[in-house]
This record gives C-alpha cells, structure tokens and sequence, in this order.
C-alpha cells in the first residue's frame, strides 16, 4: 500500500495514533460538513469555538478546560455557509453563504442580521479592525468584493472586481 505524500506506511499509523489520542469530540456537530472553524479570539476569557457547515448553520461551542465542549447557541442560513469569523471583541460572528449574503450574528442579543449581499454564492468573510474603522470583507463566486460598513453606523460599501 502506497502511503499519502511520501511517507512510509507504519510512519501514517504512528502519526495518525498519536494525534488520534488528543482528539476532543465535539457535542452537536452539523449534520454536514465543516466548511469552516474559528477558535474565538484571546480577548474573550472563555474559549468558544464555532462551525460553518454545508447544513446551512453556524454553531457555537464553549470549550472548557477539561477539553469537554457544550453547544451554545446555532443560527441558519438558506444555503450553505463557506466562511466564518470573529469580530475582534469576540462579542460577533460574521458568515458568508451560497445564499448570497453575509450576516451577522450577534452572540449578546442572539439576533443574525443580512450586513451584504452578492450576486454569486459569498465564498469568504473576514472582520477587518484598523485605528480609525473596523469593516467586514467578502469575497464571493462573482468576482468581486466588498467591504461593509454597514453594521456600524451607516450603509457605505467599497467594491472592487476580481479577475
């Protein structure tokens, strides 16, 4: 049997034996695959992890110390969800979607809110934190991105194409 990239196939067994051993289940994982993982920031004191997946939800998990996980919170999206992330505070979490938006969850109130639109599947969401703004960027299957600022204060969005 031929091992994966070059190696031999007892050094595949002994890695894969070893990692296996440090491996945590997660409780209430999406009925579909994982499109993303996020750890939450080191500016929350909890550790919180959260899922994107192809079965439309963004999950939430506390990671305790122990290594034990408990299911917070989840939202859905209509499609799929490819992209997730933080917002540097911890206290918000972006995500992108084949349905065409971006939302934003925030874990507080628990209200998901549409912050952008696409005319192509959103492929990539990131917070973006600078001294005079903070934005959110995506990136989507039509070419282009955008940033918005429209979760702040007021609806301002920067296009730019991609080709």
């Amino acid at each position: 049997m031929i091992a994966p990239f070059g190696l031999s196939s007892s050094a595949t067994t002994t890695t894969t034996s070893t990692l296996g051993q440090k491996d945590l289940e997660i409780v209430q994982p999406p009925d579909d695959a994982i499109s993303c993982l996020k750890f939450s920031p080191a500016t929350v004191p909890q550790t919180y992890l959260i899922a994107s997946s192809w079965a439309n939800d963004i999950r939430c998990w506390e990671i305790q110390s122990n290594g034990q996980s408990v299911a917070k919170a989840i939202q859905k999206h209509d499609a799929p969800i490819l992209s997730c992330c933080w917002s540097d505070d911890g206290s918000k979490v972006f995500t992108a979607g084949c349905d065409k938006t971006a939302k934003m969850w925030d874990l507080q109130a628990n209200t998901f809110v549409q912050i952008a639109a696409h005319d192509q599947p959103i492929r990539t969401i990131h917070y973006i934190q600078r001294p005079s703004y903070s934005c959110v960027m995506t990136g989507s299957w039509d070419r282009t991105g955008r940033n918005s600022f429209s979760f702040l204060y007021k609806e301002i969005y920067v296009y730019f194409c991609c080709y």
